[in-house]
């Protein structure tokens, strides 16, 4: 689990292309202060396991369901990329309730350049999304701003903006999205709760 509170973006350093899926090897720093073959880490926002590591860089390997939800299987040398470690039962949780598992890919459709804050709009529409509701783009806990017409908008602050990579999006950009487990649950209950009555 995860808090969707990046740690730092790590730079794709190689990818190499297999039968089976991929192997990215990442060049990073504080998330490798305690990390372990076996490791969960969120990847723009998708768990997946340390295979090896060394001083500066750690090994993933995405298979072919991962290449295809999500945004790792548009990586390439030099990208920068949301990491995460899995949080700790003793922390704080800062941002939200942040599983690693991304439902599907949306697309960036607006950025506003403002001094002290952005404005980014994507295109997603989905039951689980609610104005000023939780999602994770990319890994990163953000609030929904407002949504119109299938299009949601966010606010970044300048903190997010220096510790994350919505710095390098740009207008076409795929997105990872997570929407709120909470909001999720409740909806299956609801529906679970409707199918036993009848």
């Amino acid at each position: 689990m995860f808090t969707g509170l990046v740690e730092e973006t790590g730079k794709v350093i190689s990818i190499e292309e297999l039968p089976g899926g991929k192997r990215i090897t990442v060049a990073a720093r504080k998330v490798m202060d305690d990390i372990t073959r076996g490791s969960s880490i969120a990847v723009n926002g998708t768990c997946l396991t340390v295979e090896n590591f060394d001083q500066n860089n750690f090994t993933i390997f995405a298979v072919p369901e991962t290449l295809k939800l999500t945004n790792i299987g548009l990586l390439k040398k030099d990208s920068q990329i949301n990491l995460e470690r899995a949080v700790r039962a003793d922390s704080r949780l800062g941002g939200h309730i942040v599983q690693g598992h991304i439902e599907a890919m949306a697309r960036v459709d607006s950025i506003e350049k403002y001094e002290n804050y952005w404005n980014v709009g994507i295109e997603y529409d989905s039951p689980y999304v609610i104005p000023k509701g939780s999602i994770a783009l990319d890994g990163i806990s953000l609030t929904i701003h407002s949504i119109n017409a299938g299009k949601l908008l966010f606010q970044i602050i300048p903190e997010t903006l220096t510790i994350t990579n919505i710095i390098e999006w740009d207008i076409g950009y795929w997105v990872n999205i997570e929407t709120d487990y909470l909001v999720k649950a409740m909806d299956n209950i609801v529906k679970w709760n409707k199918q036993v009555k009848q």
